[in-house]
C-alpha cells in the first residue's frame, strides 16, 4: 500500500492529540455508561485516560500500513481482554464500548478534514484503516476473552472431577475410593492424581477402590485401572478391588490384570466383604 501524504496527516494529527481524543472517549462512556464512568475515583479515572491515551496512539502509529500493523493491534486487543475478562462482564457490553472508542476517532478525524483538500475517498480511507484495526483489537480482545472463559470452564470441571472421586477414611489407615459413572482420559488422570495425593496426606495403608458403579468395562478403562494399582503399589498401598461385576471380572482375566497383580490386589465380591476383612486384619495384636 502506497503510502500517502494524507495518511502521514492523520497518522500525525491522531499522536498528536491522542490526549484529547482520550478524553473525549471518556465523555462518550460517561454519557452512555453514566452508572459505571461517571464515579469513578481520581486514580482510576487517571489510570482509564492513560489506557485509552495509548490506544490511541497505536491507531495513529498504524494508521500509516506497517507490517506488524496488524499483530499490533491484536496484542493490544488482547491484552485488553486478559485484563477485563477477570472482571464480572457480558462480552457483547465490552464490544459496544469499543465502538464508543472508535466512534470518537472518526469524529476527531472527519473534524480534521475541515479547510483541508482531502476528498471524501481519502477521508474514507482513513476512516475503513480505522476501521481495520479496530476489527483486529476486537478479534484479539475475544480471542483472549473466550480463553478465559474456557479456563473457567477447565477449572470448574477440575474441581467437579476431584469432587466426584472421593477418598473416604473408615478407620485407622483405611479409605474408601468409590468409582462411580464412566472414566474418560481426563478424569482417569484426576482420579489416580488425587487418590496419590490424598492416600499420602491421610497415612492410608489400604484402600478399597470399589467399582460397582462402573458401567462402562473398555480396555481403556483397564489401562487406568492398573495404573492406578501400580501406582499404590509403588507408594506402599494395598490395594482391594470390590464390586467387580462378571464382565469387569473377565475384562480384567482377560487383560492380565488380575492374574499379573494376584499377589498384590486383593478382590473381595462386595465392600461389606472387604470391611469386614480390613477390621479383623487392622485389630488383630502386633506381634512383638
Amino acid at each position: 500500500m502506497t503510502h500517502r501524504h494524507h495518511y502521514s496527516f492523520f497518522q500525525a494529527q491522531l499522536q498528536a492529540h491522542s490526549s484529547l481524543i482520550a478524553s473525549d472517549i471518556l465523555d462518550l462512556l460517561e454519557k452512555h455508561y453514566p452508572k459505571e464512568y461517571s464515579g469513578l475515583e481520581a486514580k482510576d479515572r487517571e489510570q482509564l485516560i492513560s489506557f485509552l491515551n495509548k490506544l490511541v496512539g497505536m491507531i495513529g502509529e498504524n494508521v500509516v500500513e506497517k507490517g506488524n500493523s496488524i499483530q499490533r493491534a491484536t496484542d493490544l486487543g488482547e491484552s485488553m481482554g486478559e485484563a477485563v475478562s477477570k472482571r464480572e462482564g457480558v462480552l457483547s457490553d465490552y464490544i459496544e464500548k469499543l465502538s464508543l472508542y472508535k466512534e470518537a476517532i472518526w469524529t476527531f478525524v472527519e473534524n480534521q478534514t475541515r479547510g483541508r483538500n482531502e476528498s471524501f475517498k481519502q477521508l474514507m480511507e482513513i476512516v475503513n484503516r480505522i476501521d481495520t484495526l479496530f476489527n483486529y483489537i476486537v478479534h484479539g480482545f475475544t480471542m483472549a476473552f473466550s480463553k478465559a472463559d474456557q479456563r473457567k470452564v477447565n477449572d470448574y470441571e477440575e474441581k467437579y472431577l476431584k469432587l466426584s472421586t472421593p477418598i473416604v477414611p473408615i478407620m485407622d489407615h483405611v479409605a474408601i475410593l468409590p468409582i462411580i459413572g464412566e472414566i474418560d482420559e481426563k478424569r482417569a488422570n484426576v482420579i489416580i492424581e488425587e487418590t496419590l495425593r490424598e492416600a499420602n496426606e491421610l497415612d492410608i495403608d489400604w484402600l478399597v477402590i470399589d467399582l460397582s458403579g462402573v458401567y462402562q468395562v473398555d480396555d481403556l478403562f483397564m489401562s487406568h485401572l492398573e495404573k492406578l494399582l501400580t501406582s499404590l503399589e509403588i507408594l506402599g498401598l494395598k490395594p482391594i478391588l470390590t464390586g467387580m461385576r462378571p464382565d469387569l471380572s473377565m475384562r480384567a482375566v482377560q487383560m492380565g490384570l488380575v492374574s499379573k497383580t494376584k499377589e498384590d490386589v486383593i478382590t473381595k465380591a462386595t465392600l461389606k466383604q472387604a470391611v469386614a476383612m480390613l477390621y479383623h486384619q487392622t485389630s488383630k495384636p502386633k506381634q512383638a
